[in-house]
């Protein structure tokens, strides 16, 4: 029961500081998996010690005082909007640099260590409570403990996150289950109680939904209006959008209101290009400006896609004109991308609202909630939608340049035909693009850049489902996030050789599950892109991959536990079922129903995590350190989330590409080992079965 619960202590942990960490301080969701390799190097170096050291333990409440409440006061201290020292990422709404670059590179990295060492830290203490538990038990059966807790520690806080619970139940419940490991210490009750009570200070208009942090501020109405004609809303302290009441009354009494007047040209402008819009679909329909538009230029049937349902009830409650409670509006919580693969409808016109995420799809991928949605695929599914003499309206503000230019040249590759391009200023940099019909049409107060952005187009990156990156620069990667890696990577290394040694750790464990750890994260964040493809963006996405690759490890434990088969049999099923799944065309999935689609889709990307917990199980089961096995496991896994990003180099085919190679060093290490440990009387069955 014990190891039961400090396993769903480290997976659950492991979500709450992700999460938080990129919500609060914004560099963290643009450094993607980080925090999650730092919580992996934590959890392996306290598995390997295999207890947690009694200087440690006394001080653990001080160490998570002191991450949870730099996290909570990270507004305060400056830091939430800390700003990458390299332009090369387009990140949302960080501050301008300050100082010398040195200054800015040294700020930059000071406080991102200084975090990660928090984190490190804090799940050194978790891994070791594993490590104490997992020592007393036969390495499967603590393995299948390990694996259950785990899968148990990721379902809830899925679920809280599902229910859009604020912090402070994260945090409760997770020092609640902590409670059995320090009943003894009464100072670190005392602490783990005054944080979770810190966290639930109330924050007024703030709501928390699958994605992000929502805040919702009034914009105090004109004189003689008698209830708010705008709202301000931010996301994860981002501003994102407002809702603002553009109706014909108010409008007609208030021409020169702000923000009304400044966004009344821009929601005007696709009916400006298509009178009498019939069928409309529009997607990243947020709080339902676009929706208004259109229901007051006389379409006929709305399709409203928005991808977070807080923000789409915020809207329904909230917008001035409430066009969601109109007969003619359908609303679907889903990912843009998914919804153009199960349309059926035909539409006059296509509204790309200011479709723009502020977080990572997880903490596995580089991928952003929205990159899948500007690729030349998706916009090609757009133009499937299109009934003859149809329209595509995409309005996007970032004020960098690359973006617009790699916008147009995907544009132009999809529809066969450059798009119209204007700048419209709203909200500073907002540029709109213009595809079918719209193109033939003028909007006269708008300075065109069509031009410009043609010259361009012959140097722009266009983005592609195998190369996603709208708001990466270029295919490299960002040297913020190169400088943060290799740090952080040689740290690792010092603190390993100081903690148990390298040498020790080479000759005394099985390093092939060092390999096997690598190949799993890469496998984790393989299936994540491939699925966010066929299923949207959506926390679903994330929640399903991650708890079914811990189902199959599980799977795959009791199936040695009680038939063992042998590591040969084991590693010829993973290769060819990593072939497989790498060259598997995913895309001819798109026609089949949805339960089918996911049953497939399941197979193709379930095998090859059966495989290698076969392996694994099958290595494993003969450790004489359970616990040290399993945290140089983890270990691994952090050289694998570093070598995620070469991703940004070569697309998402690389990933394929890279867990066939680390399967394979796992193959080479472990093939050499068991030579080096056959002895001379074994006979050549018992040989080939081990």
């Amino acid at each position: 029961m014990m190891l039961f619960l400090a396993s769903f202590l480290a997976l659950y942990f492991e979500l709450v500081v992700i999460r938080y960490l990129s919500t609060e301080v914004r560099v963290f969701a643009y450094l993607k998996n980080l925090p999650l390799i730092a919580s992996f190097l934590g959890i392996g170096l306290g598995m390997i010690l295999g207890r947690v050291p009694k200087g440690l333990k006394r001080a653990f409440p001080i160490f998570a005082a002191e991450l949870f409440l730099l996290i909570i006061y990270a507004d305060r201290l400056g830091l939430t909007h800390m700003p990458f020292p390299n332009l090369d990422y387009y990140v949302w709404g960080t501050y301008a640099n300050v100082g010398p670059p040195l200054f800015q590179m040294a700020r930059f990295l000071g406080t991102v260590l200084a975090f990660i060492a928090l984190v490190v830290v804090f799940f050194v203490v978790l891994g070791g409570l594993v490590g104490e538990h997992l020592a007393v038990l036969s390495p499967l059966s603590g393995y299948g403990i390990n694996l259950a807790g785990s899968l148990a520690g990721i379902a809830a806080f899925t679920l809280l996150s599902s229910l859009s619970l604020p912090p402070f139940v994260w945090i409760l419940v997770g020092f609640v289950a902590m409670v059995p490991f320090f009943f003894r210490q009464r100072v670190a009750l005392g602490v783990f109680v005054i944080i979770a009570l810190i966290s639930a200070i109330p924050q007024p208009n703030t709501f928390w939904s699958p994605y992000y942090r929502i805040d919702l501020e009034e914009v105090p109405p004109p004189p003689g209006w008698p209830h708010p004609a705008a709202y301000l809303l931010s996301v994860n302290h981002d501003y994102h959008q407002k809702p603002v009441d553009l109706s014909t009354a108010f409008m007609a009494r208030y021409p020169l209101a702000e923000p009304n007047h400044s966004a009344r040209e821009t929601y005007e402008l696709p009916y400006e290009l298509v009178r009498n819009p019939g069928e409309v679909l529009i997607v990243g329909a947020g709080t339902g400006n676009d929706v208004a538009s259109a229901l007051r230029h006389g379409a006929t049937h709305v399709d409203a896609v928005e991808i977070d349902p807080v923000i789409l009830e915020l809207g329904r409650r909230y917008h001035p004109e409430r066009p969601y409670d109109s007969p003619r509006v359908t609303i679907y919580v889903d990912d843009a991308r998914a919804f153009f693969k199960k349309a059926k409808t035909k539409y006059d016109l296509i509204v790309f609202g200011y479709l723009d995420s502020h977080t990572m799809l997880t903490s596995f991928s580089s991928v952003r909630l929205d990159n899948y949605v500007y690729t030349i695929e998706s916009l090609r599914e757009a133009r499937a939608l299109l009934r003859e003499g149809g329209s595509v309206v995409l309005a996007f503000a970032t004020g960098r340049e690359f973006v617009y230019e790699r916008l147009f040249a995907t544009l132009t590759s999809a529809f066969s035909t450059p798009p119209r391009a204007y700048f419209t200023g709203y909200d500073v940099d907002g540029v709109v693009f213009l595809e079918g019909t719209a193109r033939s049409t003028q909007p006269g107060h708008f300075r065109e850049l069509t031009a410009t952005l043609q010259s361009a187009r012959q140097t722009a990156i266009v983005a592609t489902d195998r190369w996603p990156f709208l708001y990466l620069a270029s295919r490299t990667i960002p040297r913020s996030i190169l400088w943060v890696l290799v740090l952080f990577l040689a740290g690792s290394g010092l603190l390993v050789h100081r903690m148990i040694g390298l040498p020790s750790l080479t000759s005394r464990d099985p390093m092939h599950l060092f390999f096997l750890g690598a190949g799993f994260m890469l496998l984790e964040t393989k299936a994540v892109t491939e699925l966010a493809l066929l299923f949207g963006s959506t926390w679903v996405v994330n929640a399903v991959v991650i708890g079914a690759f811990l189902t199959m490890a599980l799977a795959a434990n009791a199936f040695i536990i009680h038939r063992p088969i042998s590591r040969r049999t084991a590693y010829a099923g993973l290769f060819v079922a990593l072939a497989a799944s790498t060259l598997f065309p995913y895309s001819t999935l798109d026609a089949l129903s949805g339960p089918v689609k996911v049953l497939i889709s399941g197979i193709v990307v379930g095998l090859p995590v059966l495989f290698s917990g076969l392996v694994f199980s099958r290595s494993f089961r003969d450790v004489e350190h359970p616990a040290r096995a399993l945290g140089v496991n983890l270990l691994g896994a952090i050289v694998g989330g570093a070598l995620e990003n070469v991703v940004m180099l070569g697309g998402t085919p690389v990933l394929g590409v890279l867990a066939i190679v680390l399967y394979g060093l796992s193959w080479v290490v472990a093939s050499k080992q068991r030579l080096e440990t056959a002895q001379p009387s074994v006979a050549p069955v018992e040989t080939h079965a081990s």
